[in-house]
């Protein structure tokens, strides 16, 4: 019987070309899986209508958002200590042991507190009750997902870290909704929540099973309480981060979900995710820069920097103003193929697709900030563009609905990267936005004509 390989060498192990094949890899299930997960809203907005959607969007985004918490920022720094402890496993063991306990007391806490909620809150529909007991049963494989997600990454198993959730939960969910409409039957959003949550269950068990020979073997370190508080506060540190870079379209659902209708909830969640779609352009174009950037930065090789950063603005800019000016004009239209009740929500669309050009605009702002080291700084941002989207919701949405809770996530992206620029500029770092980079074009061709 074979034994499993030792945790140094499935870190190292692992063939150098593997990282840049898999992101390829990652890519085209993403896409694959954003596909699938656009049908699937197209099918469920035409089922289920605008209410049912409404609260079928807030409870996953809420059970999105409490995952992150619950799991207390551990799965965003398990990289990091996994690279600090190749050479001693039995103290990365410490730290997932620490990290799975603190995790299943929020988890424990949290699902008691919604159920507590749901049984003892005089809800007035009873289908509200029945979500937010649904949202308990998704919560732990959520958590469960972002952990072993974490694991796999640091063993460079990239294919185990993204590929059951992102693609082949909504390839299955699209699958179960096409059967449902087949048979025309007419499902509503406690039983979609059902099957939503049966299939996150089943993956999160599949993706654990997957993952288990990645762990290293024997037993954990005993290691002082002064090393554990720095595991936590380096974690907590990161939860502002994850929820706004990885969860932010959750996050504005849930933020704006008290304040709107369910009908409200189901347009501002539709556009919000249509929208992040186009933001994927500027994702990929952001992340596909990162190592020439590393390298001109490191190299101090201005014009190489400035060409890496034109390549990385130019194209993702003018796509996203381009999509911005067509859902300005036909953002209705597109909308009317969800329903009749979705029609109305083009301005909105408008908004959101507009604030994915802020950050396009702006540049690989963050990838500077990560590689100049300011994640403290970083944190601190995402904590103040979250407040911003929290108090201009709580502005917004009572005298404009849907569309203010769309200004209030422009308002968030220009805040977040207007203090992303000034920090950057404060640490000495490079520009990154449109505007500087059309200023150093004039400078250049200016001293190329004197």
């Amino acid at each position: 019987m074979q034994s499993r390989p030792r945790f140094a060498e499935t870190l190292s192990g692992w063939p150098r070309r593997l990282p840049r094949a898999s992101v390829a890899f990652i890519t085209g299930a993403r896409l694959a899986g954003a596909g699938a997960g656009f049908l699937a809203q197209l099918l469920l907005a035409r089922m289920l209508g605008a209410g049912q959607l409404g609260l079928f969007y807030a409870v996953t985004s809420l059970a999105a958002v409490a995952g992150i918490v619950v799991a207390q920022g551990y799965p965003a720094v398990t990289i990091r200590f996994a690279a600090r402890y190749r050479a001693a496993p039995a103290t990365f063991l410490a730290f997932l042991h620490s990290a799975a306990r603190r995790s299943a007391f929020g988890v424990a806490v949290l699902c008691a507190a919604m159920v507590a909620v749901a049984i003892c809150f005089p809800f007035e529909n009873a289908s509200t009750r029945w979500a937010l007991v649904l949202a308990a049963a998704l919560l732990p494989f959520i958590a469960f997902f972002d952990i072993t997600s974490a694991i796999a990454s640091a063993a460079r198993r990239f294919d185990i870290a993204y590929i059951p959730e992102v693609c082949v939960r909504p390839i299955l969910f699209l699958g179960v909704i096409v059967l449902v409409a087949a048979a025309g039957m007419q499902g509503s959003a406690i039983a979609f929540l059902a099957v939503f949550v049966t299939i996150t269950a089943a993956l999160a068990l599949v993706q654990w099973r997957l993952t288990r020979p990645l762990i290293p073997e024997g037993k954990p370190a005993k290691v002082p309480a002064k090393l554990s508080r720095r595991w936590r506060g380096e974690a907590h540190m990161a939860i502002v981060v994850a929820l706004f870079l990885t969860a932010f379209a959750d996050v504005a659902i849930v933020l704006s979900s008290p304040l709107l209708t369910r009908a409200g909830i189901a347009v501002f969640g539709l556009c919000l995710k249509l929208s992040f779609l186009v933001g994927f352009i500027v994702q990929v174009a952001h992340h596909v820069s990162s190592p020439d950037l590393a390298e001109a930065r490191n190299a101090r090789d201005a014009r190489a920097l400035r060409r890496t950063l034109r390549k990385a603005v130019v194209l993702p800019a003018a796509a996203t103003l381009v999509i911005t000016v067509l859902a300005v004009f036909f953002g209705s239209t597109v909308l009317s193929l969800f329903g009749p009740d979705f029609a109305h929500g083009g301005p909105v669309l408008a908004v959101l697709i507009g604030a994915q050009a802020v950050p396009a605009l702006a540049g690989p702002s963050v990838t500077m900030m990560t590689l100049s080291g300011a994640q403290r700084d970083n944190a601190v941002l995402c904590g103040v563009a979250l407040a911003a989207l929290a108090l201009a919701c709580f502005v917004l949405i009572p005298k404009l609905g849907a569309f203010g809770a769309a200004l209030a996530v422009l308002i968030a992206m220009i805040v977040w990267q207007l203090a992303v620029l000034v920090t950057l500029r404060r640490r000495g770092e490079p520009r990154t936005d449109c505007l500087a980079l059309l200023q150093d074009r004039a400078v250049s061709r200016g001293g190329a004509e004197a």
